[in-house]
């Protein structure tokens, strides 16, 4: 959108206008179709015949039967699937037909039978699959098994002859000399890209894909898309084998062989992904005449099948490893290759361990995105200092490059006044450096013990060769009894909580003796008992003379436990503060560049008559008896311990889990427990709390994710409206502020404070009454929450009724008309507008 329109200079030139929107995001199908031309030319001048009309007309109708069957092996892919059973059942239907038009069956209906066969067949994958839940490898295994086994058994393992001259015609006919089995392959192209980018369905396919939990979020049946994209293949299967039956006047038993392979070359080469909710219909075409033109080529320079297999094989080795290199995080042109040696441990003058690192002038750019630009910092031993700022700030890349994930483009990092290079993660360990990530590097399936002797880079042996379980076990309970965490050497990780197998990573580092340990939003998902572990822990480790580098976006936190802050902003550093002397307000400048003298800012509005009522519900697990109130124009916030019901609440009240004794009503209407739909109905919006899981779909743009809700009630016949939708996502985007302005950017590529800007503005697209959120600010920086909270403030202003859940008391102390206070499932209380801390809190130990 900010290419057309900006300047005079449009008009001038319309390429801005009208040709660059329609090139931008197919970087990848103009490639490919220059391969394809580079290899016609490649063919053409090996073999000059090659290029004559009758053989690329031939190519055409080889391609056809790939192509038909690859398009919807495209959306079975991009809805996270697979499906290895079209070339058995391409056989099986074509055998069933023309056995039936052998007795007599009118060649029309030949035709439907041999799509619906198909079509049955991808039914029962589909069912296996999308309800059966059956791994999609296995079940569509088996099902080529069955249709393989009853082509063979119907036709006795013989060829059966079609005589039906209509029938025949799809794979032999022409229409004015173009084979009508290359137009087929045209035509199905144009409606599969009408089907998923012009379509209800199509988006849900894609949000299916991408994200399947946030697609039940957001109401869409997963499994009923999932189930008709098998149903798809299964038809363009049937399609195949018309086409293909016809091309030769009999159905073959053996048919199909390897077309499975073929077509899910033909989609990976086209951008689809196996990880889901990637696919270009027309990149896939091209794909497959890719396939098409080189198959052919080597048949007519007469190159023997078995090179021909090979090549194949080729292209999908090649395809895969494309593939998964594309669904990697790609690394900036400053990537150093990793060292294969084994890093030694940094040398230090004298006995004493390195105590001082140094960053002097740090620069990372990725592409045209400066991440970092003279970054100079130095880390204490002894001391806690925080690292701030706002999402995007750089604070991620400045730990990836700690970690020897990164390496800088410029300046040096110095430890202990020696230059430091760290090329990889290895080396990072070896120079005493511990990064403890939101997501642990804790292998589950271990015990606590054997996670712990792997800090060691080697587990104990007896003789050499046995593992010496008394030695790791009596190691672990050493290390677990210097730092006192309660957890035991036997515990296998997997059954420990979250902030249990945090404190298994800081014994870790400490075992590893790491004198520098960096952690990363440590309390995000910590209950109140396991943050207060921690900060005890993070107290221990400076007393022990480690130095940690902290980074949170909770401000009571960062001043409860650090004595300095370097802050971040745009990549480079605004300034460093002595905590003691420098409150709160001023850093939040810092870190914002504006000012903000309230995170949590209350605007009064005048409430109405309730559109929530909760009476006596419970859900025979953990919520017992619970009575709630919300009006219009009011916030309540729900606050508790971790484990009181606060989140359960919701998705009762949401629709998203049942509920077995009570009553909700929703603006005086009842709702029906369990039904997400229903709530939705009422007027209903749930911002869940993990917005990455269930919130958002990454690989869609931010116009889609806008009306991922909104299209289901506003499409004609099931097409979307384009320019409604279009209208909707600019009106929301100003509406929410989202930064960057782009409704065609990837909501996967914003920072966390505009992603959940997006997941709000998906139900507010559909003009709800209630709005449910469920720790609304977690995880963004203090200038976003600020943002977020202003709009829920304009909401509650136009008469929304809001029902927040928090663990943050400031924020809930901050923005709430009224709090109530669950603990053990139970309401403890309900406090008025100006409660304190202590009241909250005596509230929520006093019941749990």
């Amino acid at each position: 959108m900010a290419d057309a329109g900006t300047d005079a200079g449009t008009t001038a030139w319309p390429w801005r206008a009208t040709v660059r929107p329609m090139v931008r995001g197919m970087e990848r199908e103009l490639a490919l179709l220059a391969i394809v031309l580079l290899v016609l030319a490649g063919f053409g001048a090996a073999a000059p015949q090659y290029l004559s009309l009758s053989n690329l007309l031939n190519i055409g109708q080889q391609t056809a039967v790939i192509a038909c069957v690859a398009y919807a092996m495209t959306a079975v892919i991009i809805c996270k699937g697979v499906d290895i059973s079209v070339g058995s059942t391409l056989a099986a239907s074509s055998v069933i037909a023309a056995l039936a038009l052998a007795i007599g069956l009118p060649g029309w209906l030949g035709i439907v039978l041999v799509i619906a066969v198909g079509a049955a067949f991808g039914l029962l994958g589909g069912v296996l699959v999308s309800y059966a839940g059956i791994s999609a490898l296995v079940a569509t295994l088996a099902v080529s098994a069955l249709a393989r086994g009853m082509a063979l058994s119907a036709s006795g393992s013989r060829s059966v002859a079609v005589d039906s001259a209509l029938y025949l015609w799809f794979g032999r006919g022409t229409l004015a000399g173009v084979p009508v089995s290359f137009l087929i392959a045209i035509l199905l192209a144009g409606l599969w890209c009408v089907l998923l980018q012009r379509t209800v369905f199509g988006r849900w396919v894609y949000a299916s894909g991408g994200n399947e939990d946030a697609a039940r979020a957001s109401l869409i049946p997963v499994r009923a898309v999932r189930l008709t994209t098998y149903v798809l293949a299964g038809a363009s299967a049937g399609i195949g084998a018309l086409l293909t039956t016809g091309r030769v006047g009999s159905a073959q038993p053996l048919a199909g062989a390897g077309l499975e392979f073929a077509a899910i070359t033909a989609a990976i080469v086209g951008g689809s992904r196996l990880s889901g909710g990637h696919g270009s219909i027309i990149g896939t075409a091209l794909g497959a005449l890719l396939l098409g033109a080189v198959n052919t080529g080597l048949s007519f320079l007469q190159v023997s099948q078995q090179v021909n297999y090979f090549v194949t094989g080729a292209f999908v080795i090649a395809a895969m490893a494309a593939s998964q290199r594309d669904a990697r995080p790609r690394r900036g042109p400053g990537f150093v290759r990793r060292h294969r040696s084994v890093p030694q441990p940094v040398p230090v003058a004298g006995p004493a361990r390195p105590r001082r690192l140094e960053l002097r002038a740090i620069g990372k750019r990725f592409g045209a995105v400066q991440a970092l630009a003279q970054v100079s910092m130095q880390l204490r031993a002894g001391e806690v200092l925080a690292l701030v700022g706002e999402n995007g700030a750089g604070k991620s890349t400045l730990v990836k490059l700690l970690s020897g994930i990164h390496q800088p483009e410029q300046g040096t990092l110095l430890l202990d006044g020696r230059v430091l290079e760290l090329a990889s993660a290895q080396h990072s360990r070896a120079a005493g450096i511990a990064v403890i990530h939101q997501h642990f590097s804790l292998i589950p399936d271990l015990t606590v013990a054997e996670n712990l002797a792997l800090a060691l880079g080697r587990l104990p042996t007896r003789w050499g060769f046995t593992l010496d379980r008394a030695a790791m076990r009596r190691r672990a309970l050493q290390v677990l009894a210097d730092l006192q965490l309660p957890v035991a050497p036997e515990q296998v990780v997997a059954r420990l909580t979250i902030g249990q197998c945090q404190m298994v990573e800081i014994a870790k580092a400490t075992l590893a003796d790491a004198w520098l340990i960096v952690m990363d939003e440590p309390t995000s998902a910590l209950t109140n008992h396991e943050r207060d572990q921690l900060y005890r822990l993070v107290g221990q480790l400076q007393q022990r003379g480690c130095a940690v580098l902290y980074i949170s976006h909770k401000m009571q936190e960062i001043y409860r436990l650090a004595q300095r802050a370097v802050v971040l902003r745009d990549g480079r550093v605004v300034g460093e503060a002595d905590l003691r002397h420098t409150d709160a307000p001023a850093l939040i400048r810092m870190m914002v560049g504006r000012q903000i003298q309230e995170v949590f800012p209350f605007r009064p509005a005048q409430a109405g008559n309730a559109v929530l009522e909760v009476r006596q519900l419970s859900d025979r697990a953990l919520l017992r008896g619970i009575d709630l109130q919300v009006r219009s124009g009011e916030l309540v916030a729900l606050t508790g311990l971790m484990g009181s019901g606060r989140t359960e609440l919701l998705r009762c009240i949401a629709g998203f889990a049942r509920f077995a004794e009570g009553r909700v009503t929703i603006g005086g209407a009842a709702l029906r427990s369990g039904s997400a739909a229903h709530a939705a109905g009422l007027g209903v919006a749930y911002v869940p709390e993990d917005r990455h899981k269930e919130g958002l779909v990454a690989s869609l743009s931010v116009k889609d994710n806008l009306g991922l809700r909104w299209i289901s009630a506003n499409s004609r016949a099931g097409f979307v409206q384009v320019g409604k939708l279009g209208r909707l996502a600019e009106r929301l985007i100003a509406r929410l502020d989202v930064r960057p302005p782009d409704a065609e950017r990837l909501a996967g590529q914003l920072s966390g404070g505009n992603q959940q800007k997006i997941v709000l503005g998906k139900w507010l697209a559909t003009a709800p009454r209630l709005l449910l959120l469920d720790e609304p600010t977690n995880g963004v920086d203090v200038g976003a929450k600020f943002e977020l909270h202003q709009l829920i403030a304009d909401l509650k202003e136009q008469g929304l009724a809001i029902l927040m859940v928090s663990s943050e008391l400031p924020e809930v102390l901050g923005v709430a008309d009224r709090i109530v206070v669950l603990s053990g499932g139970r309401v403890a209380g309900e406090l008025a507008r100006g409660a304190t801390e202590e009241q909250v809190t005596r509230l929520a130990f006093e019941h749990a």
